[in-house]
């Protein structure tokens, strides 16, 4: 159960943030929960849509690539059931849709990600007609250096715990600013308005998501 003093402070976080991607020209939505983020996006995405995902611990959370994976309706370009990943990456640059998370939110209304291979971040850039960017609460910063500090301590040593990389932080639980072959932080992008305007919308949700 979440604490009332934290909820009042992450609600008042959210709103700001929410104002301030709108202002930028984001699409902005807000949801109680996961199960209802999940509901707007079968909603949303017409049947037949192409739909494409970057790697993210928030969407398996949310039910979205269980929801995509063997489903008739769409045609998902599932990275997580292939031979060739590099052609499904490629592939996903010209998807109708593109849904992925975020490593951190600004309070001033940007969005901070880091990559290993940058198709991620290609993505979200450039090509998919549509980018749905699903993130809890958690994800919200107060500025720049906040969002790379975020990363540094959180998101990128528990990343590297995960896929079971042998960079310094799965040593030391933080980054090093190493320069290891195995690293997962090789591209960094601050987004702070989408081309064209309205193309990718922040889908906010008040839990904690991934990391």
């Amino acid at each position: 159960m979440i604490n009332e003093g934290y909820a009042a402070m992450k609600q008042l976080q959210l709103d700001h943030c929410v104002k301030s991607l709108k202002r930028r020209g984001f699409g902005a939505e807000v949801f109680e929960d996961k199960s209802s983020v999940l509901s707007w996006l079968k909603e949303t995405i017409p049947v037949g849509s192409s739909i494409g995902v970057g790697g993210s611990v928030t969407l398996e959370e949310t039910g979205v690539i269980a929801w995509l994976t063997g489903n008739p309706d769409y045609h998902f370009l599932d990275r997580y059931h292939t031979d060739d990943r590099d052609r499904i990456f490629h592939e996903s640059l010209s998807a109708d849709y593109y849904l992925m998370s975020s490593n951190a939110i600004t309070l001033d209304g940007s969005l901070y990600n880091v990559d290993g291979n940058g198709n991620r971040l290609a993505a979200l850039i450039y090509g998919p007609r549509k980018v749905f960017v699903i993130a809890g609460w958690n994800k919200i910063v107060r500025d720049d250096a906040s969002a790379k500090e975020r990363v540094e301590m959180l998101a990128a040593p528990a990343n590297t715990q995960r896929l079971h990389k042998t960079t310094p932080c799965t040593k030391t639980g933080w980054c090093m600013h190493c320069d290891s072959a195995d690293t997962i932080c090789n591209e960094e992008v601050f987004t702070r308005r989408p081309r064209p305007l309205g193309r990718i919308t922040v889908l906010l949700v008040k839990e904690g998501l991934g990391y």
